[in-house]
């Protein structure tokens, strides 16, 4: 597993294993089995065996895990589940503390996926993101909400106000490309079968330079997918903008009354480099 390459990353409850196969079928990139707040903590114990169990018959490289908080009864007993040839990757929850991860980046060689989702955690971004073995960071919204008083998520069909939470997104994704890791992975949308908001809501992430989405049922996959597929409109203007390239030797042009010029140019061949 390319943990760089991956865009979608679908979570899948621990407690449930009849799920496990299921979600590894549902075209997300990566599944992610979650130890942590979707498992009540009398499951946890009989999750954890479960999964160590299921993990055995898995190919290598082929699951992330996310494990409990470092400081919770059963981070030992879920780094011990991550030894597992099959676990490609440990995504570590509610990440504040720089040291901590150093830590755990001690205990396993794995490729570390931290959980940025509170004011403290933002404040040492640029410490957590170079702790070692920390692969790419992903967007904790729901928590930062509420770490700072948010009036979000709004009621039940309330539109949602994503204005702010720019200023954090913007935060990991330029401390991100800063520190050379992969793009950041954005947060969950929690409706579970709004297909258009969920597409929309993916390409403003990708407009703000994310690499890729958490999503928390099979139904998210198809639109995230949607998502991440240029749109016509993008794939016309690219062909206009390489032709131009092409025809004028690289110079700056015109194009449809806009100024192209290099980085304009290496955005086109990226949107064709989308194409399937």
């Amino acid at each position: 597993m390319d943990i760089n390459a991956l865009q979608t990353l679908l979570f899948v409850p621990a407690n449930r294993p009849e799920r496990f196969d299921k979600a590894l079928a549902s075209g997300a990139d990566a599944i992610i089995i979650d130890l942590e707040d979707a498992v009540p903590a009398s499951e946890k114990d009989a999750a954890s065996s479960a999964l160590s169990q299921w993990l055995e018959s898995q190919p290598a490289n082929s699951v992330l895990i996310r494990i409990n908080g470092t400081g919770s009864p059963w981070f030992s007993q879920d780094t011990s589940v991550c030894r597992s040839p099959a676990v490609a990757g440990i995504v570590v929850p509610k990440v504040d503390n720089p040291e901590a991860l150093t830590e755990l980046a001690h205990l396993s060689e794995k490729p570390l996926l931290p959980f940025i989702e509170s004011a403290l955690a933002f404040s040492r971004l640029n410490e957590l993101a170079q702790v070692p073995n920390v692969a790419r960071l992903l967007f904790g919204k729901l928590d930062l909400a509420f770490d700072l008083g948010m009036d979000y998520p709004p009621p039940a069909g309330e539109p949602l106000d994503e204005t702010a939470f720019l200023y954090a997104r913007s935060q990991l994704v330029l401390c991100s490309r800063v520190h050379g890791l992969g793009a950041p992975i954005d947060a969950v949308y929690t409706a579970l079968y709004d297909a258009k908001g969920l597409t929309d809501y993916a390409r403003q992430g990708m407009r703000l330079g994310f690499g890729g989405f958490l999503l928390i049922h099979p139904a998210q996959v198809a639109p995230a997918n949607k998502a991440l597929t240029p749109t016509s409109a993008q794939i016309s203007w690219a062909k206009q903008v390489l032709a131009a390239e092409q025809r004028e030797k690289g110079a700056v042009v015109a194009v449809s009354g806009n100024m192209v010029d290099i980085p304009v140019m290496a955005r086109a061949k990226r949107i064709m480099a989308q194409l399937p």
